[in-house]
């Protein structure tokens, strides 16, 4: 593929049914100096997670030794042979876990098997669901309900309609993204240790809410009725300064420890774009080189977009916090409620904009604002035709999830019937406990597994459009598939 043909191919890879910009100018990117951006927020948070932490050595650990105490001077009125055996379940969580890691990793060979075909039924099946709800509605005489999942039903109807021509470009960039992936299977374990810090600092800062409720002498003392039941009653405020911090803190460190693991991810894809020498391990260069850049040069990058979105899910906090607490004032419950709207749509549209952002600052280095940029360019010249395609991804991702967590709660059910013990003392919830439990640890480690296609996917979306030259040179049959998937999607626009 010639130089032309590759402004040509870029070109035809705009929207053609966007008419904002017909001219189909487009700025590729371009690798910055190694140096450090965004520094100041790098600083910033290192101090909050700082705060944090001193917080919870000097307030917290006494107050958490203190209800220890308390509690372990307290008589227990619960006998040994009606304690649940706790022990059981961590034996189930292990099991489970590890069921949810072998389910996950056996999804991406199918779901590398049948893209196209994947995406379709997930289609599908938003339009069941949709269909089920407005039955159920109708069915238990909630006629509003019904009305409107009518409504639901039919505007799902029509975007399946009108999204179902890109489906075969939608099931090659997801096929790309499982390849590359694939190709470097260490993203995994460097993704679950960052979620296992994460749970780790949730630790940390419980112990620091602990120690600043019981500064701001937010206690509860429980007593007992004459007839037996046990009465617990708060007394004291937690300041709504410390409420928004403390809040600010904890959305911050998740949204920057989430934002990293996208940034590795993109740094690591776009290294298996241009090139695959250096990406095509479980421990290849291209993972130890994004992981160093997403955790030094660019990691103020991503501590400043992690901000924004932090700030609005800590206002949005407290205007719910308010909502509960406003009792029956009419006209304030209605402010609340139409603040609560505006800042979720603002959350949601600023997460959607990092996700692409944050491909640029790990393919390129950008800063925050550089890549941003870069982001409405592409959403400029792109036009919808990278949030269906992402949304169409996104929809096989979840379902994926579903279908993990269902079979992880099989195997709770497995374990039940093989170790009873392992459950016993839940009041004859046995059954439902052993696949509830199971359910939930398949749908968090499959969402957390899959996040890594996610990503990877989206880093595929955006560099097919940022270096198609480079693609066909490297990968010249995945090449083929998605320049074939497009010329599909767009038969007469597509020029090649």
């Amino acid at each position: 593929m010639s130089v032309n043909e590759e402004q040509h191919l870029t070109e035809t890879l705009i929207d053609p049914e966007n008419l904002d910009n017909p001219d189909g100018q487009w700025t590729k990117g371009e690798k910055q100096p190694t140096q450090c951006r965004d520094a100041w927020a790098a600083i910033l948070f290192y101090a909050q997670f700082i705060a944090i932490a001193v917080v919870a050595g000097m307030l917290g650990v006494p107050a958490v030794q203190k209800a220890i105490n308390d509690d372990s001077s307290a008589t227990s009125y619960q006998t040994s042979e009606s304690s649940p055996d706790y022990s059981g379940l961590l034996y189930a969580s292990a099991i489970a876990g590890g069921s949810s890691f072998a389910f996950s990793a056996i999804s991406l060979f199918v779901m590398s098997m049948c893209p196209k075909v994947l995406i379709q039924i997930s289609l599908l099946f938003s339009l069941v669901c949709s269909l089920l709800m407005c039955a159920l509605s109708f069915y238990y005489q909630n006629i509003i309900g019904g009305i409107f999942g009518i409504v639901f039903f039919l505007i799902s109807c029509c975007y399946a309609c009108a999204v179902w021509r890109r489906i075969p470009f939608a099931a090659a960039n997801l096929n790309t993204g499982l390849t590359a992936v694939k190709k470097n299977a260490g993203v995994f374990v460097v993704t679950y240790f960052i979620v296992i810090f994460s749970f780790l600092y949730y630790m940390l800062w419980m112990t620091a809410l602990v120690g600043v409720a019981d500064k701001e002498n937010l206690n509860c003392d429980s007593t007992t009725t004459s007839q037996g039941d046990t009465v617990t009653t708060c007394s004291g405020n937690l300041s709504w300064g410390y409420f928004f911090l403390l809040l600010l803190a904890i959305f911050w460190t998740q949204q920057v420890l989430q934002n990293t693991i996208h940034v590795i991810i993109a740094g690591v894809v776009s290294t298996w774009w241009f090139a695959p020498e250096d990406a095509g391990s479980c421990c290849s260069v291209a993972i130890k080189d994004s992981f160093i850049r997403a955790t030094t040069t660019s990691f103020g990058s991503i501590c400043f977009g992690s901000l924004l979105v932090a700030i609005i899910q800590a206002l949005r906090a407290m205007v719910e916090s308010a909502r509960q607490d406003n009792g029956n004032d009419g006209c304030a419950a209605f402010l609340l409620c139409l603040l609560d709207c505006l800042l979720r749509c603002l959350e949601d549209a600023l997460e959607y904009f990092n996700k692409f952002a944050y491909i640029y600052v790990g393919m390129y280095g950008y800063s925050y604002l550089e890549a941003g940029k870069n982001v409405m360019t592409l959403f400029k010249q792109k036009g919808w035709t990278i949030i269906i395609s992402d949304n169409l991804i996104s929809n096989v991702l979840s379902l994926f999830c579903l279908i993990i967590g269902g079979l992880t709660g099989c195997v709770g059910l497995i374990m039940n019937e093989v170790n009873p013990s392992w459950f016993e003392g839940y009041e004859g919830a046995a059954m439902g406990l052993a696949f509830g439990f199971s359910f939930l640890v398949g749908i968090v480690i499959s969402a957390i597994f899959l996040s890594v296609v996610d990503s990877s996917v989206n880093t595929v979306l955006v560099s097919f459009a940022e270096a198609p030259l480079e693609f066909e040179e490297n990968h010249p049959q995945l090449s083929s598939e998605m320049r074939d998937a497009w010329r599909e999607v767009y038969p007469a626009e597509c020029g090649f």
